[in-house]
């Protein structure tokens, strides 16, 4: 078991951190449903430079060359799946020294191979689990049914270790009844290991062009699970970040994280004029396996700097700073998700009807 140099029992990040989403392998080895895996999950880089991978030294430069701007101080680790590059622990020592915060994003079924290694250098550990029915799970991963149980290994680990653990459900129409099901299951985990941190983080399903039928069919505005939270729960804690603001609901002392990036998002220049208006927005940079820096999530080669194993370090931080002036400059924009659909040709309003979180959350000192 992986004991804790630092341990950090708040999983909140600070208000005023901007992250690197840092992809360290562009491949998965389950096949979710909602994931875009066409626009790379998140590997976003032109299709000229694909596959080209840095060795780790390079990539470790790289990852230093953003942090190095001042204005980006945390990572996110992410893919592909995270586990499956050998090299992964090196790159997050790497980080640790590079970054005020570190965090990675897994489906956990790799993770005991390394985990001894990597969560010394985690802030926080974060798992994906969409649903507490194993059926379900693999019928939207598309993968074994023992994945299922190596997830919540996973989440076991890191609770074991002292880590904060975050579990990341992706809500969709199929998925939204098992919230209270999951939040059940993660903390009777959580009473059988005795410590640790660990909370629910509920995302909204992500838009791209390659999963616009199953978005359109699969979405639920956020707001709406928000409003139905604070019914049962009452009024959450408000955090307000870069790009969201993040609300933290208190569940029979069970954390439920909602980002809702639906009100408003930041947005820069670039985004005024850009066919693509994302449901994201401009809060952080993207580092791709290739070493390809970019704010936007898509490939397009106007969009990023590449920072090759050819240049020095100097070399990379220059080539990255525009971009890292410009992350400082991005504004608050009302309306936006409004705007995304509009420009996107998207229409909710002949969603099919279907009932939101049955009552069976329960409020904060209740058992």
């Amino acid at each position: 078991m992986a004991r804790l140099l630092l341990p950090r029992p708040d999983p909140k990040p600070a208000e005023n951190l901007r992250f690197l989403r840092a992809a360290v392998a562009h491949q998965c080895n389950l096949a979710c449903l909602y994931c875009p895996k066409k626009a790379g999950m998140e590997n976003h880089v032109p299709a000229c430079l694909r596959g080209n991978r840095l060795s780790t030294a390079d990539y470790i430069r790289a990852q230093r060359a953003v942090a190095a701007s001042g204005i980006v101080n945390a990572v996110a680790w992410t893919g592909g799946e995270p586990t499956l590059r050998s090299d992964l622990p090196a790159i997050v020592v790497a980080g640790r020294r590079d970054f005020a915060r570190t965090e990675m994003t897994t489906n956990g079924l790799h993770l005991p191979d390394m985990f001894d290694d990597l969560a010394p250098n985690l802030d926080l550990l974060k798992v994906s689990l969409d649903a507490a029915d194993p059926v379900l799970a693999q019928q939207l991963t598309q993968g074994k049914p023992e994945d299922f149980g190596r997830a919540l290994t996973a989440i076991r680990l890191g609770l074991e270790a002292g880590l904060p653990v975050g579990v990341n459900v992706v809500v969709m129409r199929r998925t939204v009844e098992q919230i209270p099901a999951i939040i059940a299951l993660i903390a009777d985990l959580h009473a059988d290991v005795g410590r640790g941190t660990v909370y629910i983080s509920l995302l909204d399903l992500y838009y791209t062009p390659s999963t616009r039928d199953f978005w359109r069919a699969e979405f639920v505005a956020m707001d709406t699970i928000t409003d139905r939270l604070t019914e049962l729960l009452g009024p959450p804690v408000e955090q307000f970040r870069k790009g969201c603001v993040i609300r933290w609901f208190d569940s029979a002392g069970m954390q439920i994280r909602i980002k809702d990036s639906h009100e408003s998002t930041f947005r820069g220049d670039r985004c005024t004029g850009c066919p693509v208006y994302c449901q994201e927005g401009f809060y952080g940079l993207k580092l791709s396996v290739e070493g390809w820096v970019t704010p936007c999530p898509n490939g397009d080669e106007r969009n990023g700097v590449h920072l090759s194993a050819d240049l020095d370090d100097q070399q990379m931080t220059a080539r990255v700073t525009p971009l890292t002036r410009e992350l400082a400059g991005t504004r608050l924009v009302e309306g936006s998700f409004a705007t995304f659909l509009d420009r996107n040709g998207l229409d909710l309003t002949g969603a099919p009807a279907r009932p939101l979180l049955p009552l069976t959350v329960t409020p904060a000192g209740r058992q």
